[in-house]
């Protein structure tokens, strides 16, 4: 059996607490965060990162720079916040605004036309299309996914498997609480749902059930919901959200409940901005930071240990092919 690790990071501008933008707009997420921080953290265990890019980000020259520049091995692609690219543009000045949008909810045609700008403009920073992606606040579709096709993407990453997302900011709930956990090619019709013909591949993020030791409601950072089994809690393959206990936990759920497969993939996502303090909700001081790339490496060296391959995101479905 072959067992697979992507590493999958959304790469936003420098945020505050409750995932606004910093005002005036900043972008040390991108210049330390990935430059200084983890990129030389992969490079150290030979792992090939996907930074999957907003568009906010790829509209900056410095940011643009720093990521062509990177030293070692990574994979590129794009991460859509809809309100900040056209058509229908909500804002013109980024700077303290917070991505509230879903992707799915536009009509057909301008959600295509969205990712259809965002490819193009990372096609302009970087001289190739870009073949994975991944929704804004994980608000992608069946439309998300024909618009993907029509644009040659190869993977999406956008399904979070067992959870149900129904804040108040949600035209209706995204439900992926039946998604399947490892990578199937998606249904035209079904996003959670698996076709021998689809031409684009679901990297689902690695999220397990795990029996809880009391029946509260599990809410996921004030903003998301998740109706899983009253008895379960879900835990991501993701540091802070879940400890290293639980991350262990995950892998060996895994590899027992696909033992009879011929590959196991396990995706874990993260934002650039939570490895510097007072960036994102998770890591307030230096300290906070030091522990969670601190987790972040035991993890790794666990995965060297057992012989996880480590690949790229975009690189997944030949793989999944053969």
């Amino acid at each position: 059996m072959k067992k697979f690790l992507v590493i999958t990071i959304d790469v936003e501008p420098d945020c505050s607490s409750t995932w606004h933008y910093s005002n005036p707009l900043t972008f040390k997420g991108v210049t330390d965060g990935i430059a200084q921080r983890l990129q030389p953290l992969f490079n150290k265990y030979n792992i090939i990162p996907t930074y999957l890019i907003n568009n906010v980000v790829l509209e900056n020259k410095e940011c643009i720079n720093v990521l062509k520049n990177l030293t070692g091995r990574y994979d590129l692609g794009t991460h859509l916040h809809p309100e900040f690219i056209e058509p229908e543009k909500k804002f013109d000045d980024y700077a303290g605004k917070k991505g509230t949008a879903n992707s799915c909810f536009y009509p057909p045609q301008i959600e295509f036309d969205k990712i259809k700008n965002i490819t193009l403009l990372f096609e302009q920073q970087f001289g190739y299309k870009p073949t994975a992606f991944r929704a804004g606040r994980y608000s992608a579709g069946s439309n998300t996914i024909k618009s993907l096709s029509k644009l040659n993407y190869l993977v999406d990453s956008s399904v979070t498997p067992h959870i149900c997302w129904a804040d108040t900011t949600r035209e209706k709930p995204v439900d992926f609480t039946d998604a399947p956990e490892q990578p199937y090619l998606i249904d035209d019709e079904n996003i959670t749902r698996e076709s021998t013909s689809g031409d684009i591949l679901q990297v689902p993020i690695s999220i397990a059930l795990k029996k809880r030791n009391t029946l509260k409601e599990f809410v996921i950072s004030g903003a998301g919901l998740l109706q899983a089994k009253r008895k379960y809690k879900p835990v991501w393959l993701r540091p802070y959200y879940s400890s290293f206990d639980d991350m262990l936990f995950l892998y060996h759920q895994y590899l027992f409940t696909y033992r009879d497969r011929e590959c196991i993939v396990y995706n874990m996502m993260f934002h650039n901005v939570e490895v510097l303090p007072g960036l994102s909700p998770y890591t307030n001081t230096d300290d906070d930071c030091k522990k969670y790339i601190a987790q972040l490496e035991q993890f790794f060296i666990f995965c060297r240990q057992n012989k996880v391959i480590n690949i790229g995101l975009s690189d997944l479905l030949h793989e999944f092919k053969k």
